[in-house]
C-alpha cells in the first residue's frame, strides 16, 4: 500500500509594512502610497487572510484547478512585490535613417518620424500609477502593478513592429532591453 503524499501548504507570506486585503474578489496591496489591486474570484479556490498570510484552499486536486491555484498565488506574490519595490522596463530607441522623435502626451506616447512616416504611432499608457521616462534614446516604464508596466512597454514595441521586412536587416524601432524589480 502507497503512502499517501503529505498535503501541500498553498500559502503566500506577507511581509511586514505591507497591507493585504480580500474583498469581493479584489486582492489590494498596500504600502505607504503604492497600491495594487487585482480581481482575483475563481470557484476552484478558496482566498482567506490570516494574520500575516494569504491561504488558498483548491476545491478539488484536479490538474485544471492546481493551475488556476499557482496563477492566483504567483498573482498575489506580484502584488505584493508591486507594492513592496515596484517593477521598471527599459527600452532602447534604434534607427538607422529616419530619427524618431517620441513624446510622452498626457496617457499615451507619440512616436513621429518612425520610417519618415507623417502620422505618428501611438502607444497606450495603462494605469494610472505607470510613469514613462524619455530621455534621449533610453526609455524607462515604472510602476507598482506589473501586467500595466509590462503591457505599457510593449504596447511601445509592438507599435513599431514592422511585418513585411527582414528583422535581421531592418533594425528600426523600440525594444525592451532589460526588466525587473525596483532596488
Amino acid at each position: 500500500m502507497a503512502a499517501k503524499k503529505p498535503e501541500k501548504k498553498h500559502i503566500v507570506a506577507i511581509p511586514a509594512g505591507v497591507n493585504v486585503t480580500y474583498q469581493h474578489g479584489t486582492m489590494t496591496a498596500t504600502k505607504g502610497n503604492k497600491t495594487s489591486h487585482k480581481h482575483l474570484a475563481t470557484p476552484e479556490v478558496h482566498i482567506k487572510i490570516e494574520g500575516s498570510e494569504v491561504h488558498f484552499a483548491p476545491i478539488n486536486t484536479k490538474r485544471k484547478t492546481i493551475a488556476i491555484l499557482n496563477a492566483l498565488m504567483a498573482h498575489t506574490q506580484n502584488l505584493i512585490t508591486g507594492a513592496e519595490k515596484g517593477y521598471f522596463y527599459k527600452l532602447t530607441v534604434v534607427h538607422s535613417h529616419f530619427p524618431m522623435n517620441i513624446a510622452k502626451k498626457e496617457n499615451r506616447v507619440e512616436i513621429s518620424n518612425f520610417l519618415g512616416e507623417k502620422a505618428p504611432r501611438i502607444a497606450m499608457i495603462l494605469g494610472k500609477d505607470t510613469q514613462v521616462e524619455i530621455k534621449g534614446k533610453e526609455i524607462t516604464v515604472k510602476g507598482f502593478n506589473k501586467e500595466d508596466v509590462a503591457q505599457t512597454a510593449g504596447n511601445m514595441e509592438i507599435v513599431t513592429r514592422e511585418k513585411k521586412k527582414d528583422q535581421r536587416v531592418f533594425q528600426d524601432g523600440i525594444y525592451i532591453v532589460e526588466h525587473g524589480v525596483n532596488a
